[in-house]
């Protein structure tokens, strides 16, 4: 079983997010040497998991078809 911040680890490469890592260990740094306080780090934690969230929405949509026509301009010849 993953943890809650491995998770996101995963999800955050699954969709290209490359920032989040460093991101997550910034976060828990500050916790750790007493820069910033754990619930302002869980709440932002929380919004990272929002984009994340976000961005699957964002892949799980289907293209519409004049994006597949940029995509792949030349489908449709013959």
């Amino acid at each position: 079983m993953t943890g809650y911040l491995e998770e996101l680890r995963v999800r955050a490469k699954q969709y290209g997010m490359t920032d989040v890592p460093e991101r997550l260990d910034c976060i828990v740094e500050a916790v750790i040497y007493g820069c910033a306080l754990p619930v302002y780090a869980r709440e932002e934690i929380d919004l990272i998991w929002e984009e994340i969230e976000h961005e699957q929405e964002i892949w799980s949509e289907p293209p519409t078809e004049e994006e597949l026509q940029l995509r792949h301009p030349f489908f449709d010849e013959e």
